[in-house]
Parts: structure tokens; C-alpha cells; sequence
């Protein structure tokens, strides 16, 4: 929406406005009056006040905060009556200023153009990859990109191949789109990132009706924006790539694909992009006697609804993510729920992990200029990079094997106080959920009330390994506990990334044979010498396990996608290549990096590593690094294959 309309609508209704400006967060208020009017002197008076980016780290004065949304109110008025433009972005130093007060800190210059981009302002997609030279029609008559999956990265990639004109199909093995949010539907289910961050830049939502959405709430996000789009008539649902293999001679990937129904057929490309992501194909454990069970037994990502838990003896193996918004959600309605922990999880309150986005919120998002995106620019630095120095292995700390610095010390100490005063009286469970490891060693959880659920009754916490599982019952430490119904909350098999699909690139060599069994590697974590016009989204080292939002990662990595689309069409080439050189030395630097990063302690395991040790899944890098090694794409460090148009034009100028 234009500035000037939106400002408009916002006043048509003063009885909403007002009510929408006295309930909405202050300081995305604040940030609105200052672009709209220019009201520094308000800026520089709440400066003092604001300590982060979330809402309750401020204490700007009732008496400043009366002031400051009378004023927003009476700007927005007056720019209605004056019908001039409105800028849609701050001179520079004011912006500087503007960005200093929104979250209390300093903010590094670095961040500017990340910023910018995040905060999507009057609806302008920094990301987006224009064509230097249109390319003639012809030149892209017969191209096809095919993506593999549809769920947020899948849809991400088809919006941008669609908005520059490349013809693409999506081969999803699903019903329909969504991804793992359309196929984990277990009790508590939903995002730990902040939603207002965990979506779209492009595609901004002001209607999140909490903080922290359902699964329900984010399937209904990336449906609406695949029929927003006009993505579906673009998907092949129901099938599943078996196979792909890049045929040299003809310069495009020949695809094999498998339908629900065992149908088989095939398709060709000229381009092969992967979005399947990395938790999609859950791991069973191999544990003795699990054929045996007679009850119902499923994996939280195949949630079986048409079992009623309702009085029954419950096994829980595992206490990882999907484990700790399960647990608290079915504890209630069992009879006993017993929950198998092999090791403990960190795991963090938020003062708003359960809370409803007020009216007023959503309300002054979509009517109020620029508070969206102040909000959202509010969200990307307190969630994101905030935490990445502590997670850094000081070599002089006297206790690597708790922590790894003061300030991971310090947070340790914070969380182990956090959950002694939920535990309350029941202090025998502290040996049990309190981590050997240093915070951050294993992903993060979100508290979804896991420790009070620990005092119930009728919840029991069994550490250690399972025996084996009987037809009634699951065997621990020798101790028999009778189930009705088991669930698998054991996470997936992150490393076997692509798998299993059989992708080929030059001379039939297979991913499985350069990357082994879970040792996936990737430049930049997009592509791999020997598959030409080879792309993968959320690819090797490209998970995010110190704070931010999987999506942005996804749209640094489709921006550079389209880059390299755009050097491939524009110049006329059959294909494009890295180089080995670049590949080896950026894997390297991911390397090194990591030795120095918590996610490589000696003391811990997690899904972030193979079997050998070496963390295949976490980016090493803070959010601005990454965005700003991708922001360009390098043609130096590719080979092109020059196509039949570029050799045609070479001839004529000959």
C-alpha cells in the first residue's frame, strides 16, 4: 500500500486508531512518529529507556509515552490533511539514530543493508534480482527449473523464479504445500522464532495471533502465500524424486520421479534446485523389541490423530524439541506419561513464548506506516546474532567442560536458577535436568511450561538409555514401565541430507559417493563441484542454532540463486559450475570456525554432527556475515560452458 493511502485509512477511523495507538508496543510507535514527522526530539528522550528489542525491555516514563502516541496520532492526522508523499526511508543518520533507540544499543554499520532489507519498507524487496539486460524471449523458451519441495524454501525460490519470467515446476511428495509444518501436527506443535520474524520478509503478517504461532497458524501462512502467488498450478503434487542425473552431452538434468500410486515417470531440466530441507525423515531408534510393541507407536512427525490419548499410559522416548512441546501438551489428558530422557536439554524461558499479540498490535500493523517494520527490524536483532559472541571458546576459561566463557558462564548460571524455581519443591529432579554441557551445546529449547509439567503427578522423567521395548511396556535401567502407546520424539536424520534421493552429477557420480553416508558439504552451502547447474536450499552448514530465522538464511540463499540464474541465462550458457578451489577453501574456513564454536565441544552430542564429529548442519557465521557472503554472487569462482546462443554470437562477431 502506498504511504500516503495507508495513512489515510488509518485515520478514517479515529475511535480504532486510538485505541490501536494505546495498546500497541511504544517503541515501533515511536519509530513510526519519528519518519512520519520527524519528532527526534522524542527520540532522543526515550533513547535512555530502551535496553532490547523485545517489548518488555523498556521502561520509557507513562507521562513520555502519553506524549509520544498523542503525537503519532496528531502526525498521522496532519499528513492525511496535507496529502504529501511521505518518504519511505530516513535520511541516513537519522536512520542511524532511529535503529540506536529501537533496540538500546549501538548497531554496527554492518547490519545497515541487512536492516534495510528486513524491513521491507513501503513494500520494497531489496532481494529481488532484476535482469541487467532483459533477456531476449527466446533465450528463455524451452529453460525449466525444476525445485524440489514446496515448503517455505520451495515456495521462496518458485516466487522469485516466477517474478523474473524462468518457467519452473515443483515436484513436492505431499498432498500439498507446507513442508514439515503440513506434516508435524503433533500436540503443541509450532515455531520457536519469533513468528513476526519466521515468515517472509516479502510477505510480511500482521494477523500472527501470537508471538510464537501453532502449526496451524504457519500452514495457513505459506498456503496463503502459494495461492497469493499463483505457485499451485506450478506443483506436481503427490511425487517424489527417485532420481536425478545430469546427462553432459545434452546439458540438463534427467529426472526420475515416483507418484503416490507407484506411478513413475520423468522430466528434464535445466536447472535442479533442492528445498527439501534437513528434518523431514524422522529417525527411528534401534531399539531391541520395537517391532514388538502391540499398541500404537509413531514418530511426533507422523502423529497418528485417530488415537485418543485420553487415559492412557503414555511412553515418550526422547526430550528434544518436538518432546518438550509434546509432553506439556498431552500430560493433562493421560493417565501416566512417562518420558525416556537419554541427556537433557537447555531450555529457556520467553515472557512471551504463550502470549496473544494484542489487538492494538495487529491493528497498527497493518494501518500504521512503518511500524511493521520497525517491529520486525525490533525482532531480527534481539532473536538473532545477540548471542553468537558468547558461544565462542575463550582457551583461557578455567571450566570448558560447564561452559566456555564468562558470559556463557553467566548464562548458565541464569538458566540453572530459572529452573530451580520452577522445579519448586521437587529438587530431586534437578540432577536429572540440568545439563553437563554449556549452553547452546544442543539447540535451545523454548520453555512450554516442560519443568512444571515435570511435578505433575502423573508425569515421570526415566534417564538413561531404553533396554528394550516389550509388547506392553518399555524396559529401562532394568525397570519395567507399562505403556499403552508409545511416541517417538527422536528427532530426525539430519545428516543423511538429500536422502534418498539418488542425485548424479558429472560421470554418475552420486551425492552419497562425494559426501559419504552424512558428511554433506557445499560452497556457501548452495553448491557442489561436479553438479552443474546444481543448487541447494538449506543446504550442509546452513542451519541456524544461535538465534534468527531459518527463512532468512532461505532468502540469502534464493537471492543468490537468482544471481547465478541470471549469469547463466544473461550470458548465454549451458551451465554453471562452481569451482573446487573455492569449495574446499570455504569449507575449510567453516571448519575452523566451528573448533572455536560451542557446537563442537568434546563433551556433547547432538544433531548438528556425523558420526566422525564434525558439525555438517550449523552455519558458523552471524546472520550479517552470511547474508553479506551471499549478497553477491562471484562468477570468478564458476565455470560456464558456453551454450549454443553465446557460441552463435562469438561466430557473428568473428
Amino acid at each position: 500500500m502506498d504511504t500516503l493511502k495507508q495513512v489515510r485509512a488509518a485515520v478514517e477511523d479515529q475511535a480504532a486508531l486510538s485505541a490501536a495507538v494505546a495498546e500497541a508496543d511504544i517503541v515501533p510507535l515511536l519509530m513510526s512518529l519519528v519518519q512520519i514527522a520527524g519528532r527526534r526530539d522524542l527520540l532522543e528522550r526515550a533513547r535512555p529507556h530502551v535496553r532490547g528489542g523485545w517489548n518488555y525491555l523498556q521502561d520509557i516514563p507513562d507521562a513520555l509515552q502519553a506524549e509520544i502516541r498523542a503525537a503519532l496520532i496528531d502526525a498521522l492526522n496532519a499528513a492525511a490533511a496535507a496529502g504529501k508523499p511521505i518518504a519511505s526511508e530516513p535520511p541516513d543518520a537519522l536512520f542511524e539514530e532511529m535503529m540506536e533507540t529501537a533496540v538500546g544499543q549501538k548497531v554496527p554499520e554492518q547490519y545497515r543493508d541487512v536492516l534495510m532489507e528486513e524491513a521491507f519498507f513501503e513494500g520494497k524487496d531489496r532481494r529481488t534480482v532484476a535482469w541487467r539486460k532483459p533477456p531476449p524471449a527466446e533465450r528463455l523458451q524451452g529453460f525449466r527449473a525444476v525445485v524440489i519441495g514446496a515448503g517455505f524454501s520451495g515456495i521462496a525460490m518458485a516466487i522469485k523464479l516466477q517474478e523474473a519470467g524462468i518457467p519452473y515446476v515443483i515436484i513436492e511428495k505431499n498432498a500439498e504445500a507446507g513442508g514439515t509444518w503440513l506434516e508435524n501436527v503433533y500436540p503443541g506443535c509450532g515455531v520457536d522464532t519469533p513468528c513476526h520474524f519466521f515468515s517472509y520478509a516479502f510477505e510480511p503478517n500482521p494477523e500472527w495471533s501470537t508471538y510464537f504461532a501453532k502449526q496451524s497458524e504457519i500452514l495457513a501462512y505459506i498456503l496463503k502465500c502459494v495461492d497469493r502467488y499463483g505457485i499451485r498450478e506450478h506443483i506436481r503434487f503427490g511425487e517424489e524424486v527417485a532420481r536425478a542425473e545430469y546427462d553432459e552431452d545434452a546439458t540438463v538434468w534427467r529426472i526420475e520421479t515416483r507418484r503416490a500410486d507407484g506411478a513413475k515417470a520423468s522430466l528434464t531440466a535445466d536447472v535442479l534446485i533442492t528445498a527439501v530441507g534437513a528434518l523431514n525423515r524422522p529417525q527411528i531408534p534401534a531399539i531391541p523389541g520395537l517391532d514388538s510393541f502391540k499398541g500404537p507407536m509413531f514418530h511426533t512427525a507422523q502423529w497418528d490423530g485417530s488415537v485418543d490419548l485420553t487415559g492412557k499410559r503414555v511412553a515418550m522416548i526422547g526430550t528434544g524439541a518436538s518432546g518438550m512441546q509434546t509432553g506439556p501438551s498431552i500430560a493433562p489428558v493421560v493417565d501416566q506419561l512417562t518420558i525416556f530422557q537419554r541427556s537433557p536439554h537447555w531450555a529457556i524461558r520467553h515472557p512471551l513464548y504463550h502470549a496473544e499479540v494484542p489487538k492494538g498490535v495487529r491493528w497498527a500493523m497493518r494501518h500504521i506506516p512503518f511500524y511493521a517494520s520497525w517491529f520486525r527490524f525490533q525482532l531480527f536483532w534481539a532473536a538473532s546474532d545477540g548471542f553468537h559472541a558468547t558461544l565462542q571458546v575463550d582457551p583461557d576459561w578455567p571450566h570448558p567442560e560447564r561452559s566456555l566463557n564468562a558470559a556463557n558462564e553467566q548464562m548458565r548460571q541464569d538458566l540453572v536458577a530459572y529452573v530451580t524455581s520452577e522445579l519448586g519443591d521437587r529438587t530431586d529432579l534437578l540432577a536429572k535436568v540440568i545439563p553437563d554441557y554449556p549452553p547452546f551445546g544442543k539447540r535451545m529449547l523454548r520453555d512450554n511450561h516442560w519443568f512444571r509439567m515435570l511435578r505433575r503427578e502423573n508425569v515421570e522423567l526415566v534417564t538413561g538409555g531404553v533396554d528394550r521395548i516389550e509388547p506392553d511396556a518399555v524396559v529401562a535401567n532394568g525397570e519395567r514401565y507399562p505403556a499403552d502407546v508409545i511416541v517417538l520424539a527422536t528427532g530426525f536424520q539430519a545428516a543423511r541430507m538429500l536422502w534418498p534421493m539418488d542425485i548424479r552429477g558429472r560421470g554418475g557420480v552420486s551425492l552419497r559417493d562425494r559426501w559419504g553416508e552424512d558428511d554433506p558439504r557445499a560452497h556457501l552451502g548452495v553448491t557442489v563441484p561436479g553438479f552443474p547447474n546444481f543448487f541447494i536450499v538449506y543446504g550442509p552448514n546452513t542451519n541456524l542454532a544461535h538465534g534468527g530465522s531459518a527463512i532468512f538464511h532461505s532468502e540469502c540463499q534464493v537471492r543468490y540463486i537468482m544471481q547465478a540464474l541470471r549469469e547463466l541465462i544473461e550470458s548465454g550458457a549451458r551451465s554453471v559450475e562452481v569451482r573446487e578451489a573455492p569449495y574446499l577453501a570455504y569449507n575449510e574456513r567453516v571448519d575452523a570456525a566451528h573448533r572455536k564454536m560451542v557446537w563442537a565441544h568434546p563433551g556433547v552430542g547432538n544433531w548438528y554432527k556425523n558420526k566422525h564429529g564434525r558439525v555438517v548442519m550449523n552455519s558458523p557465521w552471524r546472520l550479517v556475515d552470511y547474508r553479506n557472503m551471499t549478497a553477491a554472487f562471484a562468477p570468478e569462482e564458476f565455470d560456464f560452458a558456453p551454450g549454443r546462443v553465446a557460441e552463435a554470437e562469438a561466430e557473428a562477431a568473428e
